[in-house]
């Protein structure tokens, strides 16, 4: 389930961007207001995107976003900037430090829902590496070739995609729309219940470690290794 961080001392524009993101996928997040303990925080909660306030009490969000790009803990995260400021100058200056987009307060909901959406599907798209492997399984992406405590499976081409998808990313729920959504473009659309069909052909062969791809109730799938 994806995790959101929002760095925001104005507990109006919180709940505004708690209501906001109900809206959407499931997702989980906490707030801070603190710009001293952002990196720290950032760090340790590891989330898949930050909601930064470009103004905040004691700091200047462009300043945290600076430190979160120089820290290798936590470069890597994407950071949309939240600001009451306009201009194209201070756009550019928060794109040019690393931010991933801007959001003008006051926003819309559902400009600010597709903008989170966006890049959070980018956050959790398969991952650049052609081999990954994760509980006995490995899978090389380029050969196309999944193999099961050095077994050969004989999957089929979504099957393979699917499978990579959630033993790329162990223990994190994926929902069934980032599933169709990342698996579709291999051939025809994925459907929610060829989704489903696809799952239960993968536990089949798997045999006994078809157990690690777990159903997250009213979301989608993840794979837990650790059985």
């Amino acid at each position: 389930m994806p995790r959101l961080l929002i760095v925001e001392d104005d507990p109006k524009i919180v709940a505004a961007v708690e209501k906001t993101l109900a809206l959407g996928q499931a997702y989980v997040w906490k707030a801070m207001s603190d710009p001293e303990k952002v990196v720290s925080e950032a760090a340790r909660y590891k989330p898949d995107l930050v909601l930064l306030d470009i103004r905040l009490p004691g700091g200047d969000g462009r300043m945290v976003l600076k430190k979160l790009k120089e820290n290798a803990a936590t470069a890597a995260i994407p950071v949309i900037m939240l600001t009451g400021m306009s201009s194209e100058s201070d756009k550019v200056l928060g794109l040019n430090l690393g931010a991933d987009d801007y959001v003008v307060k006051p926003f819309g909901a559902m400009e600010l829902l597709a903008r989170v959406q966006a890049v959070v599907r980018r956050t959790l798209a398969a991952p650049a590496a052609s081999h990954v492997a994760s509980g006995g399984l490995a899978l090389d992406r380029d050969s196309r070739v999944a193999r099961l405590n050095g077994r050969t499976l004989a999957l089929q081409p979504k099957e393979f995609q699917i499978l990579y998808l959630l033993v790329s990313q162990p223990g994190r729920s994926l929902s069934r729309g980032f599933l169709i959504e990342n698996s579709s473009s291999y051939g025809l659309p994925v459907s929610t219940r060829s989704l489903d069909t696809h799952i239960k052909n993968l536990r089949r062969k798997l045999g006994a470690a078809g157990r690690l791809i777990e159903t997250v109730p009213k979301l989608g799938y993840r794979f837990h290794e650790a059985r």
